[in-house]
Protein backbone atom coordinates (compact mmCIF):
# COMPACT_ATOMS: atom_id res chain seq x y z
CA UNK A 1 0.00 0.00 0.00
CA UNK A 2 1.24 3.68 -0.92
CA UNK A 3 1.73 5.95 1.49
CA UNK A 4 -1.02 8.41 2.39
CA UNK A 5 -1.43 11.05 -0.15
CA UNK A 6 0.08 14.43 1.47
CA UNK A 7 -2.49 16.46 2.23
CA UNK A 8 -1.37 19.50 4.82
CA UNK A 9 0.05 22.69 4.08
CA UNK A 10 -0.13 25.58 6.38
CA UNK A 11 -1.34 29.00 4.87
CA UNK A 12 -1.78 32.89 6.11
CA UNK A 13 -4.18 35.41 4.53
CA UNK A 14 -6.63 37.96 5.72
CA UNK A 15 -9.34 36.54 7.60
CA UNK A 16 -13.07 36.57 5.78
CA UNK A 17 -16.57 36.14 6.22
CA UNK A 18 -16.03 34.21 9.42
CA UNK A 19 -18.66 31.72 11.40
CA UNK A 20 -16.69 30.98 14.40
CA UNK A 21 -19.12 28.62 16.19
CA UNK A 22 -21.56 25.94 15.12
CA UNK A 23 -24.54 27.65 16.47
CA UNK A 24 -23.55 30.57 14.25
CA UNK A 25 -23.13 28.37 11.61
CA UNK A 26 -26.97 26.61 12.28
CA UNK A 27 -28.30 29.92 12.18
CA UNK A 28 -26.70 31.12 8.78
CA UNK A 29 -27.32 27.98 7.07
CA UNK A 30 -31.11 28.62 8.00
CA UNK A 31 -31.07 31.86 6.04
CA UNK A 32 -29.24 30.81 2.72
CA UNK A 33 -30.44 30.54 -0.62
CA UNK A 34 -28.80 26.60 -0.68
CA UNK A 35 -28.85 25.97 2.76
CA UNK A 36 -27.03 22.59 3.85
CA UNK A 37 -28.26 19.22 5.56
CA UNK A 38 -28.03 19.50 9.07
CA UNK A 39 -25.42 16.70 9.75
CA UNK A 40 -23.45 18.48 6.87
CA UNK A 41 -23.26 22.20 9.13
CA UNK A 42 -20.00 23.42 10.44
CA UNK A 43 -18.15 26.32 11.21
CA UNK A 44 -16.26 28.07 8.18
CA UNK A 45 -14.07 30.68 6.75
CA UNK A 46 -12.08 32.25 4.16
CA UNK A 47 -8.42 33.31 3.93
CA UNK A 48 -7.57 36.31 1.05
CA UNK A 49 -4.17 35.29 -0.20
CA UNK A 50 -1.61 37.68 -1.71
CA UNK A 51 0.66 36.45 -4.75
CA UNK A 52 3.08 34.26 -2.97
CA UNK A 53 0.19 32.33 -0.77
CA UNK A 54 -1.85 31.34 -3.66
CA UNK A 55 1.89 29.91 -5.47
CA UNK A 56 2.10 28.02 -2.19
CA UNK A 57 -0.74 26.55 -2.43
CA UNK A 58 -1.10 25.59 -5.95
CA UNK A 59 2.54 24.63 -5.90
CA UNK A 60 1.78 22.01 -3.39
CA UNK A 61 -1.32 20.34 -5.00
CA UNK A 62 0.47 20.03 -8.14
CA UNK A 63 3.59 18.39 -7.17
CA UNK A 64 2.19 16.81 -3.98
CA UNK A 65 -1.31 16.65 -3.12
CA UNK A 66 -2.36 15.53 -6.87
CA UNK A 67 0.48 13.39 -7.75
CA UNK A 68 -0.64 11.26 -4.65
CA UNK A 69 -3.76 10.57 -5.37
CA UNK A 70 -2.37 9.30 -8.70
CA UNK A 71 -0.17 6.73 -6.20
CA UNK A 72 -3.26 5.82 -4.09
CA UNK A 73 -5.28 5.03 -7.00
CA UNK A 74 -2.29 2.49 -8.86
CA UNK A 75 -1.93 1.01 -5.12
CA UNK A 76 -5.58 0.19 -5.43
CA UNK A 77 -6.59 2.08 -2.50
CA UNK A 78 -10.17 1.95 -2.16
CA UNK A 79 -11.04 5.17 -0.97
CA UNK A 80 -9.27 7.40 -4.41
CA UNK A 81 -10.80 4.29 -6.89
CA UNK A 82 -12.19 7.22 -8.83
CA UNK A 83 -9.45 9.01 -9.08
CA UNK A 84 -8.25 7.59 -12.26
CA UNK A 85 -5.56 9.53 -14.31
CA UNK A 86 -8.73 11.25 -16.55
CA UNK A 87 -10.09 12.72 -13.21
CA UNK A 88 -6.40 13.79 -11.74
CA UNK A 89 -5.94 15.50 -15.20
CA UNK A 90 -8.90 17.47 -15.19
CA UNK A 91 -7.82 18.69 -11.79
CA UNK A 92 -4.40 19.85 -12.45
CA UNK A 93 -5.74 21.68 -15.47
CA UNK A 94 -8.01 23.43 -13.63
CA UNK A 95 -5.50 24.34 -11.04
CA UNK A 96 -3.05 25.39 -14.13
CA UNK A 97 -5.38 27.63 -15.42
CA UNK A 98 -6.08 29.55 -12.30
CA UNK A 99 -9.62 30.63 -13.54
CA UNK A 100 -11.28 30.70 -10.47
CA UNK A 101 -14.55 31.62 -11.64
CA UNK A 102 -15.12 28.77 -13.94
CA UNK A 103 -16.07 25.92 -11.63
CA UNK A 104 -16.39 22.55 -11.97
CA UNK A 105 -13.92 20.96 -10.74
CA UNK A 106 -15.13 22.00 -7.82
CA UNK A 107 -11.94 24.32 -5.72
CA UNK A 108 -11.89 25.54 -2.68
CA UNK A 109 -9.62 28.11 -3.83
CA UNK A 110 -12.20 30.73 -5.09
CA UNK A 111 -12.15 34.81 -7.03
CA UNK A 112 -11.88 36.92 -4.50
CA UNK A 113 -15.45 39.23 -4.23
CA UNK A 114 -15.86 41.99 -5.59
CA UNK A 115 -17.02 43.81 -3.04
CA UNK A 116 -13.93 42.87 -0.86
CA UNK A 117 -11.37 43.49 -3.55
CA UNK A 118 -11.53 47.34 -2.27
CA UNK A 119 -10.96 46.15 0.90
CA UNK A 120 -8.13 43.63 0.61
CA UNK A 121 -6.77 45.30 -3.08
CA UNK A 122 -3.53 42.98 -2.34
CA UNK A 123 -5.53 39.66 -2.56
CA UNK A 124 -5.18 37.59 -5.53
CA UNK A 125 -7.77 34.55 -5.11
CA UNK A 126 -9.84 33.70 -1.61
CA UNK A 127 -9.74 30.14 -0.01
CA UNK A 128 -12.75 28.61 2.11
CA UNK A 129 -12.06 26.42 4.88
CA UNK A 130 -14.27 24.33 6.73
CA UNK A 131 -14.11 23.76 10.46
CA UNK A 132 -15.11 20.36 11.57
CA UNK A 133 -18.87 19.61 11.54
CA UNK A 134 -20.78 20.01 14.87
CA UNK A 135 -17.79 21.91 16.29
CA UNK A 136 -16.35 25.28 17.10
CA UNK A 137 -13.47 26.42 15.77
CA UNK A 138 -10.39 26.26 17.85
CA UNK A 139 -9.16 29.99 18.04
CA UNK A 140 -5.75 30.47 18.92
CA UNK A 141 -3.13 33.74 18.85
CA UNK A 142 0.26 34.01 18.56
CA UNK A 143 2.15 35.56 21.56
CA UNK A 144 5.07 37.11 21.21
CA UNK A 145 5.70 38.92 24.50
CA UNK A 146 4.25 39.31 28.30
CA UNK A 147 2.46 41.88 27.49
CA UNK A 148 0.42 39.89 24.65
CA UNK A 149 -1.20 37.20 27.54
CA UNK A 150 -4.68 38.48 29.25
CA UNK A 151 -2.96 37.40 32.19
CA UNK A 152 0.85 38.43 33.03
CA UNK A 153 3.23 35.18 33.59
CA UNK A 154 6.11 35.58 34.93
CA UNK A 155 7.26 31.75 34.41
CA UNK A 156 7.26 31.61 30.70
CA UNK A 157 10.74 32.73 29.40
CA UNK A 158 10.35 31.48 25.38
CA UNK A 159 8.30 33.40 22.69
CA UNK A 160 7.37 33.79 20.47
CA UNK A 161 4.38 30.68 21.72
CA UNK A 162 0.90 29.94 20.92
CA UNK A 163 -2.15 30.24 23.73
CA UNK A 164 -5.99 29.65 23.14
CA UNK A 165 -6.90 33.35 21.96
CA UNK A 166 -8.92 33.92 25.51
CA UNK A 167 -5.47 34.09 26.99
CA UNK A 168 -4.37 36.56 25.21
CA UNK A 169 -5.33 40.58 24.69
CA UNK A 170 -5.82 39.90 21.08
CA UNK A 171 -8.69 39.19 18.93
CA UNK A 172 -10.42 37.32 15.86
CA UNK A 173 -11.81 39.91 13.54
CA UNK A 174 -12.50 39.70 10.12
CA UNK A 175 -9.93 41.58 8.76
CA UNK A 176 -6.57 40.46 10.99
CA UNK A 177 -4.05 38.28 9.26
CA UNK A 178 -4.46 34.43 10.29
CA UNK A 179 -3.29 31.05 9.60
CA UNK A 180 -4.06 27.15 9.78
CA UNK A 181 -2.74 24.32 8.54
CA UNK A 182 -5.21 22.79 5.76
CA UNK A 183 -5.69 19.61 5.81
CA UNK A 184 -6.62 18.83 1.87
CA UNK A 185 -9.40 16.03 0.61
CA UNK A 186 -10.40 15.35 -2.98
CA UNK A 187 -14.06 14.22 -3.30
CA UNK A 188 -16.55 13.09 -6.33
CA UNK A 189 -19.47 14.89 -6.23
CA UNK A 190 -22.17 13.00 -8.63
CA UNK A 191 -19.61 12.82 -11.20
CA UNK A 192 -17.68 15.58 -10.84
CA UNK A 193 -14.76 15.99 -8.96
CA UNK A 194 -13.34 18.13 -6.31
CA UNK A 195 -10.82 19.55 -3.73
CA UNK A 196 -11.58 21.09 -0.58
CA UNK A 197 -10.00 22.24 2.38
CA UNK A 198 -10.48 21.50 6.55
CA UNK A 199 -8.77 24.08 9.15
CA UNK A 200 -10.80 23.21 12.51
CA UNK A 201 -7.69 25.49 13.97
CA UNK A 202 -7.18 29.16 13.20
CA UNK A 203 -4.42 31.14 14.61
CA UNK A 204 -4.39 35.13 15.04
CA UNK A 205 -0.98 36.31 13.88
CA UNK A 206 -1.33 40.38 13.64
CA UNK A 207 -3.61 42.89 13.29
CA UNK A 208 -4.52 44.67 10.01
CA UNK A 209 -7.73 46.77 9.22
CA UNK A 210 -10.94 45.17 10.25
CA UNK A 211 -13.08 44.92 7.38
CA UNK A 212 -15.89 45.88 10.10
CA UNK A 213 -19.58 44.44 8.85
CA UNK A 214 -18.08 43.84 5.97
CA UNK A 215 -19.76 43.01 2.98
CA UNK A 216 -22.84 40.75 2.41
CA UNK A 217 -21.60 36.80 1.96
CA UNK A 218 -20.91 35.80 -1.79
CA UNK A 219 -23.53 32.81 -1.81
CA UNK A 220 -22.58 31.47 -5.39
CA UNK A 221 -18.58 31.33 -4.19
CA UNK A 222 -18.96 30.08 -0.56
CA UNK A 223 -21.41 27.03 -1.83
CA UNK A 224 -20.36 26.50 -5.11
CA UNK A 225 -18.76 22.80 -4.28
CA UNK A 226 -21.68 21.47 -2.53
Amino acid sequence: MAAQAPSNITVAGRLSYPVFTQAAAVVRNGTSQYPKKDDAIAPEYNLLLEQVGLDKITKFILDEFLPGLTAQFKAGDKKYEKFDAKTVSRLEEAIQAGDWDTQPPYLFIKPVPEKTVELAPEAVAMIKINGNRGQDLELKAIVRTEAELAIPDNDVLDYPLIKNIGQTVHEMYAGCVAGTTLNLYAYINGKLPGIAAGGPKLVFKSDADSFGGGAALDEEALFLDD
